[in-house]
């Protein structure tokens, strides 16, 4: 065997998970080598796009606010170290009827881990924000704390600092397949064969071919992002004028947007894609993908409904139940499944790996790791 071909961890994907992997083990002391099909950061994935969200807002699940909390600190400690602009503050706003889902569990949330929201009636609303229009019977959670990161330069600076603290990083390298043995793994791409110590897979919508003798319960989405020239007021759509936006408009439609960071302004619909293969995914930008967007558009934030200037095309890779999967193989205990994160993934990128590094240590005191286990699927 090749000694430079041995590993301590070979991680298997770079996007969000991969990277704050790769970048965490990395500073662990621990010999990494870390592949990618592609060059990230890159748009064939989930982590593209500019623009994802992170808030202390968190209604899917009360259980990820502490998680949150060190994603924070994680983020605001690379920006350091990096010297670089990697999260914008702008503050978020929720908005659809008191009893929605989407406004009741954040309440909810927010009040088992003290966190501080404040409640907004529709005229408040649409004073602080003429922008946003609601429905007469809608009204609103403010989060202060909610802020944007730069998706690009995240991942970016994940890798980045995985080479600074000894991670080799290859790219343009598909792997093809995996094995395991008592006590290491083999890994072999379309270039080499490499073994290691540990292996952890972090391939998103590639998951379930990596995983393919699991049969895991994982399904992809196809989401549009597009971003649009405002018509009027553009100036109102700055991001220190702007908060980030998210209506709840029908039983678990949500419809959210970012302001304007200078490529326009970015809108999505959150879930409701159609279910793909990766390899696959139609990346044109469709005539419904349009339709949909400026229905709404009309309904809540008519200032922005103006010509096209972009979109991207991404994969959420979901779980029945949204929870993320990081667990332990069930047959191969050096081997460590980390996806299934279900389109609210990527702001937890500065923190997972820390999640990774104690289930190594079996360090696991953690009783929120419990959603995040193989068996409940």
């Amino acid at each position: 065997m090749n000694v430079r071909n041995h590993f301590d961890v070979i991680v298997v994907g770079l996007g969000a998970m991969g990277s704050g992997v790769a970048h965490h083990l990395s500073g662990s002391g621990l010999k990494v080598l870390g592949l990618d099909s592609f060059h990230p950061p890159h748009v064939h994935g989930s982590s593209h796009g500019h623009s994802r969200v992170i808030r202390m807002a968190y209604g899917d699940d009360q259980r990820y606010v502490p998680y949150v909390k060190r994603a924070y600190a994680g983020w605001e400690e690379l920006e350091r170290t990096v010297g670089k602009s990697l999260l914008t503050r702008t503050g978020l706003i929720l908005m659809g009827k008191p009893d929605s889902q989407l406004i009741t569990s954040t309440r909810v949330s927010a009040g088992q881990h003290m966190v501080q929201l404040e409640q907004l009636d529709q005229a408040e609303i649409e004073r602080r924000w003429p922008l946003l229009g609601t429905d007469a019977d809608m009204c609103g959670v403010w989060d202060p704390s909610g802020g944007i990161l730069h998706v690009e330069a995240c991942i970016d600076a994940l890798l980045t600092r995985a080479v600074d603290l000894g991670g080799e990083l290859r790219f343009n390298e598909k792997v093809r397949a995996w094995k395991a043995d008592s006590d290491s793994v083999e890994v072999r791409s379309d270039n080499e064969t490499y073994r290691a110590q540990r292996l952890v897979i972090c391939a998103g919508p590639w998951c379930g071919t990596l995983l393919a003798e699991l049969g895991l319960p994982l399904w992809v989405e196809r989401q549009v992002q597009i971003w649009l020239k405002p018509v009027t007021r553009q100036e109102l759509f700055a991001p220190d004028r702007c908060p980030i936006f998210s209506w709840e408009h029908g039983v678990e439609n949500v419809f959210y947007g970012f302001p304007d960071l200078g490529r326009g302004v970015k809108v999505a619909h959150h879930h409701g894609g159609p279910r793909i293969e990766p390899d696959g995914v139609n990346r044109a930008l469709e005539s419904e993908d349009i339709d949909s967007v400026r229905r709404l558009l009309a309904r809540f934030l008519p200032d922005a409904n103006g010509a096209i200037l972009d979109h991207d095309v991404c994969m959420y890779t979901n779980t029945p139940d949204k929870n993320f999967l990081i667990d332990f193989h069930p047959q191969h205990s050096q081997v460590l499944i980390v996806g299934g994160c279900s389109g609210h993934g990527f702001k937890f990128a500065s923190m997972v790996g820390e999640l990774v590094w104690e289930l190594f240590q079996e360090a696991d005191n953690d009783s929120g790791l419990e959603m995040f286990r193989l068996n409940r699927l």
